[in-house]
C-alpha cells in the first residue's frame, strides 16, 4: 500500500507539471447595462426564435437607488446593445424587482417582474406580478397586465415564467407563471394565461404547507421558494422549487429538498407535490458573504429530437461529505419518463471534486437549444487558489444530460465579491444630494444570471465587478469543439481487469464527433501500448491485456465536417490491479507468500489485501483463519481452487 500511495503522489507532480490541454479562451466581454454607480443584477435573456439578429434581455437596476427592472435589446445578434428603464407606464407601483423573460415560438417576448408598494407599512396588501408583452421582437411592449385580479393580503416572490413551445402540445402558446406567496407560511402558486399573458386564470396553490403529525409530533413546513415552471414535449406543465421534506420519518429529520408537481391538462389540476431529491445548503454562503441556494434551473426537451421528452433539472447542493470545505457543486438530473423516476445526479462542473475539495460553483441556470443541445453557465471559483474572486463558466452536454463538456471559461476578468457591495449615488429628489450607499441586495449578487442561444450561437449575461461595481455583463460565442472530458477512469482509479471500459463526454454533437484514445506507461506518452479511434463516447479494450501496474490514458476528439480536432485531455492515470482470487498481495499469482501476506494482516497490523475479496478464499464474507488454512490446503493438499465473493 505505501508503493501505491507514494506512486500516486508522484503522479500528482507529474499532472502539475504538464501544460494544461489548450481550451478555448474566453469569448470578448462586453458591458450591457448604462453605466451607473449603482447596482445592476439578476439578468435574463433570450434569442428571437424567428430572427436570430435580436436578443432581449431584462434585469434588476437600482441606477435610481431604488428598484427598477432595465431592458436590453441587440438588433445585431448581440454585438451591440441598447438599454432603457421598463417606462412608468408600464409600472403598478413605485417598485420593481425580480425580472424574468421568455418568448413564444412566433417571436412575442413576455416579461414579468414583482410590482411592489415601498411606502405602505407592511409588505401585505402591496404587490402585484406584472407582465408586459412585445410582439414586435422586443421593439416595443403593452401592457402591464397583473396576474391577480386584485391586491390581496399577501406579498408575492420570485415569480419565473415559461411558455408553452412544443410543436405536438395541445396548449402550444400557453404561459405559466409560479411563485411563492407570503406571510409565513408561504405556498407555492401558479397561474396561466391562454391569450397571451393579457390575463391570467385564477391562481391556484401547487406547493401547499405540508403538516406532519405523530410520530414526528404535529406542525407544518413552509410551502418553499425558487418555484421553476417548465413544459414537456406532451405540453404536460411542471413546477419544481425549493423546499423542505422529511428525509427520516422514523427519527422525523427533516432536510431540503426539490419538489416536483405535474399538470396533464395545460396548467388547470396538478399532482399532489413529490420530493424528486434531497439537497444540502440551501440558504448557506460562499466566500464573500454570496448567498447560496438550491434553486432549480429546469428545461424539458421539446425539440422532437434523438432526446425529445426528457426533462432536466439542475441546482448548486453542498457536499456534505467534503467536510473540510462543504464545497457547492453544480448537479444535475433528468428524467426520460415525464417526471416520475429521475436519475442519481452528475457533476457539470469539472474541477476536482470529493474531499478537500475547496472552489464553489453556484448560480446556475439552464437553456436547451433548438437541436436539444444543453447548455448551462453557473459562477465558479476555481481560477482563485483562494477561493474568493470567480468567474462565469459554461458547460454543454450532446448525449441528452448523461454526461457534460469540459468547463469552457466566459468571464474574461474575475468577479471580486469585495466590490459587489459599492453603491453610492446622489439621492433622487434631493436638491442638496447626499451620498448614499445601499446594502446588499439579495446576497450580495441576487440569485440568478441567464444564457440562451440559437442552434450554436450562445449570449449569456451575468453581474460583474470590473467597473468597481455590480454591472450587467454579457458575451457571445459558438458552442466550441472541446477537450473530451474524461469520466473513468480518472486520477488514481483502480480497475481488477487488464481489458478496461474507458469513458468520456462527447467534445462535439453526435454522429458529427469522432475520438482517439491512447494508453501508456509514461505520463509523456513515450510508450503507447494501445492507440484506437472510436465514433462512441467509450471503447472497452480487447488488446492488450494490460497487466498489473500504473497506467495514462488520453481522448482528443474531431468535428467529421469541418476537420477540425480538439487537443488531447490531460492525461489521467489508472491501477490495474488484476483481481486472481487468493492473490492476496496483488502480484498476479498464487502462492505461499499471499498465506504470509493475510497472516501478516491478520495478526501484525499489515497491509489490507488488495482488493479486500482476495483474501476471502472460502467466500465466507471475510477475511479470517479459516481462510489461511483453506489456502494451504489448496496450494499444498489438493483442496478445493480459491472461491471469493465477486467484485
Amino acid at each position: 500500500m505505501k508503493m501505491r500511495l507514494t506512486a500516486f503522489l508522484m503522479f500528482v507532480a507529474i499532472l502539475t507539471s504538464l501544460t494544461a490541454s489548450a481550451t478555448p479562451p474566453p469569448p470578448d466581454n462586453y458591458q450591457m447595462s448604462t453605466p451607473s454607480y449603482q447596482l445592476q443584477n439578476e439578468e435574463q435573456v433570450w434569442f428571437c426564435p424567428t430572427d436570430s439578429n435580436i436578443l432581449v434581455a431584462n434585469w434588476r437596476d437600482f441606477r435610481f437607488g431604488y428598484r427598477q427592472i432595465g431592458v436590453g435589446r441587440s438588433i445585431l445578434g448581440g454585438d451591440f446593445w441598447t438599454d432603457s428603464l421598463v417606462s412608468i407606464d408600464f409600472q403598478k407601483f413605485d417598485r420593481q424587482s425580480d425580472p424574468t423573460l421568455t418568448v413564444d415560438v412566433n417571436g412575442n417576448f413576455y416579461m414579468s417582474y414583482l410590482d411592489y408598494q415601498s411606502t405602505v407599512l407592511t409588505q401585505d396588501d402591496s404587490s402585484y406580478i406584472t407582465f408586459i408583452v412585445s410582439t414586435d421582437k422586443g421593439a416595443t411592449w403593452i401592457g402591464p397586465y397583473t396576474v391577480e385580479q386584485g391586491l390581496g393580503p399577501y406579498f408575492e416572490d420570485k415569480q419565473f415564467i415559461t411558455a408553452d413551445r412544443s410543436a405536438t402540445s395541445p396548449y402550444l402558446g400557453n404561459v405559466y407563471v409560479a411563485w411563492a406567496r407570503f406571510p409565513n407560511p408561504n405556498k407555492i402558486m401558479f397561474a396561466r394565461s391562454t391569450n397571451g399573458a393579457q390575463s391570467f386564470d385564477l391562481p391556484v396553490v401547487v406547493g401547499p404547507v405540508t403538516s406532519f403529525s405523530y410520530p414526528c409530533g404535529s406542525g407544518s413546513i413552509e410551502g418553499g421558494q425558487f418555484a421553476n415552471p417548465f413544459v414537456g414535449a406532451d405540453g404536460s406543465v411542471y413546477v419544481t422549487w425549493t423546499a423542505v421534506g422529511i428525509s427520516d420519518t422514523i427519527n422525523c429529520f427533516g432536510d431540503y429538498c426539490l419538489k416536483l408537481v405535474k399538470s396533464t391538462d395545460g396548467g388547470v389540476t396538478f399532482t399532489t407535490p413529490s420530493i424528486i431529491r434531497f439537497t444540502y445548503g440551501n440558504w448557506g454562503f460562499v466566500d464573500g458573504g454570496i448567498d447560496v441556494y438550491n434553486e432549480p434551473a429546469a428545461v424539458g426537451d421539446v425539440t422532437g429530437g434523438p432526446f425529445g421528452g426528457s426533462l432536466y433539472i439542475e441546482y448548486a447542493n453542498q457536499d456534505t461529505s467534503n467536510h473540510i470545505y462543504d464545497d457547492y457543486n453544480i448537479e444535475f438530473i433528468r428524467s426520460t419518463d415525464g417526471g416520475a423516476n429521475w436519475s442519481e445526479p452528475i457533476y457539470v462542473n469539472d474541477d476536482y471534486t470529493g474531499p478537500g475539495a475547496m472552489f464553489d460553483q453556484f448560480h446556475p441556470w439552464l437553456f436547451i437549444n433548438e437541436e436539444g443541445v444543453l447548455l448551462t453557465i453557473f459562477y465558479d471559483q476555481r481560477t482563485d487558489p483562494n477561493h474568493y474572486n470567480f468567474d462565469v463558466f459554461a458547460a454543454y452536454s450532446f448525449d441528452g444530460g448523461e454526461s457534460f463538456t469540459t468547463n469552457h471559461r466566459i468571464s474574461d476578468v474575475s468577479i471580486n465579491p469585495g466590490l459587489l457591495a459599492k453603491a453610492v449615488i446622489a439621492q433622487e429628489g434631493n436638491p442638496n444630494p447626499m451620498n448614499l450607499t445601499l446594502s446588499p441586495m439579495a446576497g450580495k449578487i441576487a440569485e440568478y444570471i441567464g444564457v440562451t442561444a440559437f442552434y450554436d450561437k450562445v449570449t449569456a449575461v451575468w453581474t460583474d465587478t470590473r467597473m468597481g461595481n455590480q454591472d450587467v455583463f454579457g458575451a457571445n460565442w459558438h458552442i466550441p469543439l472541446l477537450d473530451p472530458r474524461l469520466l473513468s477512469p480518472i486520477q488514481g482509479d483502480t480497475v481488477t481487469t487488464g481489458l478496461p471500459t474507458l469513458r468520456w463526454a462527447t467534445g462535439w454533437k453526435n454522429s458529427d464527433d469522432r475520438y482517439r484514445i491512447e494508453i501508456a506507461s509514461d505520463s509523456h506518452f513515450g510508450t503507447i501500448l494501445y492507440s484506437g479511434v472510436s465514433d462512441t463516447t467509450f471503447v472497452t479494450l480487447t488488446s492488450p491485456d494490460l497487466g498489473s501496474g500504473y497506467y495514462f490514458w488520453r481522448a482528443k476528439g474531431f468535428k467529421i465536417s469541418s476537420g477540425d480536432s480538439s487537443d488531447y485531455a490531460i492525461p489521467q492515470i489508472f491501477y490495474v490491479n488484476k483481481f486472481i482470487c487468493g492473490d492476496a498481495n496483488a502480484n498476479g499469482t498464487v502462492n505461499i507468500i499471499d498465506v504470509s501476506y493475510i497472516i501478516n494482516y491478520l495478526y501484525r497490523s499489515g497491509p489490507a489485501p488488495i482488493p479486500p475479496q482476495s483474501a476471502d478464499v472460502n467466500s465466507s464474507g471475510g477475511t479470517n483463519i479459516i481462510d489461511v488454512s483453506y489456502l494451504i490446503n489448496f496450494l499444498y493438499r489438493s483442496g478445493p481452487a480459491p472461491n471469493c465473493p465477486t467484485l
